[in-house]
């Protein structure tokens, strides 16, 4: 095959999106022949990457800590400004880029996949701590703090799921409307 005509390797990471993107869509779609064919690419492309399913699966949900946790809890504790200024940057990117529609999903295969179950456990303890001190920080005693810490996750978290189209205008007001809640004394 010509080199100019070869087509730039399928990373891994690109492997591990796109099955996020598809476990949040149809879970009854992850599998790997499926994948292979949304990538455009071969089953030999998964065995580059990929010893076998069970690595897979743990890179998987790696990357979903890694992506749409750590590296989220990482930015946003790197913004100067104050708590509710934070708290406010983080809510915005979690709708801007849907975050919350790959919660549910992981959670759910979950069940049938129980080795990322630690993994997940994880990334609840990155999330309640990193909000908890943004919370105790905007002024709030230890028991508010947990309480607003939780319903944060949840209701981020399960957002998503919901069904509801707003128009932007809307979502903007929703945001601002949320923000308010979580910070009000």
């Amino acid at each position: 095959m010509n080199q100019s005509k070869r087509k730039p390797r399928l990373s891994r990471e690109a492997w591990l999106q796109q099955a996020l993107d598809t476990l949040a869509e149809d879970p009854e779609h992850l599998r790997i022949d499926e994948l292979a064919e949304r990538l455009g690419v071969s089953k030999g492309s998964f065995y580059w990457h990929f010893e076998n399913r069970s690595e897979f699966i743990h890179a998987m949900a790696e990357y979903w800590r890694n992506e749409l946790t750590t590296d989220v809890v990482r930015a946003i504790s790197q913004i100067h400004g104050s708590a509710e200024d934070r708290l406010y940057t983080l809510m915005r990117q979690i709708v801007k880029n849907k975050l919350g529609r790959y919660d549910l999903a992981v959670r759910s295969w979950s069940r049938h996949e129980p080795i990322i179950l630690p993994v997940i456990r994880e990334v609840d303890g990155m999330r309640l701590n990193a909000l908890k001190g943004l919370f105790t920080e905007m002024g709030f005693d230890a028991a508010e703090a947990r309480m607003r810490t939780r319903l944060f996750v949840v209701f981020h978290s399960f957002d998503e799921s919901l069904s509801v189209q707003l128009s932007r205008k809307e979502a903007q007001k929703q945001l601002d409307a949320r923000h308010a809640f979580f910070t009000r004394r």
